[in-house]
């Protein structure tokens, strides 16, 4: 087979594209365990969750998982704001 080898692949950056952190995620499993996971990217494929994130240009798998051990993904990546009367603090 010819064609160039995955080390010939130019970095996004010499492309002309902005490299953007990854997003947070707060995955919440179906045993109640609650966690936050950082990735560019998640895919579903044959009943699996993929979080994937760039490590040097190249896509890697952070978690994958069974969709029936996860009850719910979040992004978290944009902080809520919480407004409170009388500058009040959450309780």
């Amino acid at each position: 087979m010819t064609g160039a080898k995955r080390d010939d692949v130019p970095p996004p950056e010499a492309c002309g594209y902005e490299l953007l952190g990854p997003d947070l995620y707060e995955v919440t499993w179906m045993s109640g365990h609650i966690e936050r996971i950082a990735a560019h990217d998640i895919s579903f494929s044959k009943n699996r969750v993929i979080f994937l994130a760039d490590a040097n240009g190249r896509m890697r798998v952070q978690l994958s998982t069974l969709e029936e051990d996860v009850r719910t993904i979040r992004s978290v990546t944009e902080d809520e704001v919480l407004l409170l009367g009388d500058g009040g603090e959450p309780a």
